[in-house]
């Protein structure tokens, strides 16, 4: 299958070969333009060839049409000496040429010009649709902060996998990533720490290096609309009420105690949580909307997770809260959040996504969530009546090491706390526990980068791959044989080469 992953459905091998030489001509219909001129574009960048896009009726070696029978990300392949690809949406002609272009050497996959004069490309015929609509990935930018340059070349490396959405986890207790009008201290102090931990957090060792960076409205914009050119959905996440050190630093007002606080320089979970005076409620509002507004047409996270209570059980404002509103437990005030930050992103046409632990308290219908503490969170959420993006971290968190061998860098746990690409291709996205009736609840699945232990690119390349390699191809729908992918993983790699990622080896 000339390693092509993930895996199409339906694939048929033809005899021989098609020569590509340039100019390449491309002929799309006109709802599918965007999908050939970036495919245009990518090729020429890798070959220096020119590459002519016209829409219409006229000659092409490659025609692009738009039929209505494939569905949303469908689409079908016949490469010959006019390869034919036909799909309902941009997104699936887009797949289309991601495919055509894996049938052809790796070369052509080159993030640096490399000339060549032609290219063979075996012939083929295929149909291909994915099994699950959320294919996704996280990228946390607030324990080390990743510009504009790399988020986007880390769009393009997701792409060429077929992922189709980026969760972007931009505030946390280490720093606040997006600018909010009104709100200036928010990046003037929130956004850089004094120090950040050397090797594991706890060795007690600290750098003293300062670490920032934020992005700018006009960055996250930018950023959507790159995305959008590749068939991926931004999904912006503003993390509260816990995870909120840096906010507290830069308005010590937000918080629960008369201490000052610094954006946090450790790693792990502060205790340092937003209070709940009316004030404070606003604050996020304000933060979660006008992130949320940068973003018009996509779902949006609130966070939620790992939320400490020890400062609200301490707090006579927050005691006073909990009796007003009739709460038995202080865990309920995050449902608080929940529920206020929902509403606000539902009635301005958001879908809001949360952590799992939202589940203790009371869940606005509608809420999606993200088990990430293990599988059985998913069922649980599936069983309530919610939409589940699956993401548990005993399979589908790339913090945790490669493998087990002493050599691994340093990584969120030490060893037993190990995924493997190999484990990863054998996860499941719908558990086997879940209920057959109810397994439409289950949108997809997404891997968790967590960057406490990841501060370049290079090592964001060595801990996302291969095994974004085997998670494209579980949530894709077509995993099966482990040797089987093995092989086609092994030739994928090449592409890896010509694309400059630094992925971890593969063993043997």
């Amino acid at each position: 299958m000339s390693g092509l992953l993930p895996r199409p459905r339906l694939f048929s091998p033809l005899e021989g070969v098609v020569t590509w030489t340039s100019p390449l001509r491309v002929v799309a219909d006109a709802a599918l333009e965007g999908a050939a001129r970036r495919f245009g574009a990518d090729l020429a960048g890798a070959l220096g060839w020119e590459v002519v896009v016209d829409v219409g009726d006229a000659d092409g070696q490659i025609v692009v049409r738009q039929t209505g029978d494939l569905g949303d990300e469908g689409y079908r392949l016949q490469v010959d000496d006019v390869t034919i690809i036909e799909a309902t949406s941009a997104a699936g002609a887009s797949y289309a040429l991601t495919t055509l272009r894996q049938l052809a050497p790796a070369i052509a996959w080159s993030s640096a010009l490399a000339i060549v004069g032609s290219l063979d490309v075996a012939r083929a015929s295929c149909e291909d649709a994915p099994r699950f609509a959320w294919r996704g990935v996280h990228l946390d930018v607030a324990r080390h902060f990743f510009d504009v340059a790399t988020v986007m070349r880390f769009i393009d490396l997701i792409a060429a996998h077929r992922l189709n959405r980026l969760h972007l986890h931009l505030n946390d207790d280490q720093g606040w990533r997006v600018e909010v009008p009104g709100w200036p201290r928010l990046t003037k102090v929130g956004s850089t720490r004094r120090s950040s931990p050397v090797g594991h957090e706890r060795d007690g060792l600290d750098d003293g290096v300062f670490h920032g960076g934020f992005f700018t409205d006009d960055d996250l914009v930018s950023l959507r609309e790159y995305a959008a050119s590749r068939h991926v959905v931004i999904v912006p996440e503003i993390d509260l009420p816990g995870h909120a050190q840096a906010a507290i630093a830069a308005y010590p007002e937000l918080g629960n105690t008369d201490e000052t606080l610094e954006v946090w320089t450790r790693w792990g979970i502060s205790e340092h949580v937003l209070n709940v005076e009316e004030a404070t409620f606003a604050f996020a509002e304000a933060a979660v909307g006008h992130v949320a507004d940068l973003f018009p047409a996509s779902p949006v996270h609130i966070g939620g997770d790992e939320c400490p209570t020890v400062e609200w059980e301490n707090s006579p404002a927050a005691q006073r809260v909990m009796v007003e509103r009739g709460l038995t437990s202080t865990r309920e005030l995050q449902g608080l959040f929940t529920t206020r930050l929902g509403t606000l992103l539902r009635r301005r046409g958001h879908e809001v996504l949360a952590w799992d632990e939202v589940l203790d308290a009371d869940v606005p219908d509608g809420t999606v969530i993200v088990a990430w503490r293990e599988a059985a969170k998913g069922v649980e959420a599936a069983r309530r009546g919610y939409d589940v993006v699956m993401a548990p971290m005993q399979s589908l968190y790339f913090d945790w090491l490669n493998s087990g061998e002493l050599a691994e860098p340093v990584a969120i746990a030490p060893a037993p706390h190990v995924t493997t690409w190999e484990s990863v291709y054998g996860f499941e996205v719908v558990p086997a526990r879940l209920e057959a009736e109810l397994a439409h609840h289950v949108r997809g699945a997404q891997a968790q980068l967590w960057t406490e232990y990841i501060a370049t690119r290079e090592h964001l390349d060595y801990m996302a791959f291969p095994r974004l390699c085997a998670f494209s191809e579980v949530v894709w729908g077509t995993a099966g044989d482990l040797e089987e992918f093995r092989g086609r993983l092994r030739t994928h790699l090449a592409r890896l080469d010509a694309m400059g990622i630094a992925y971890r080896a593969l063993e043997g």
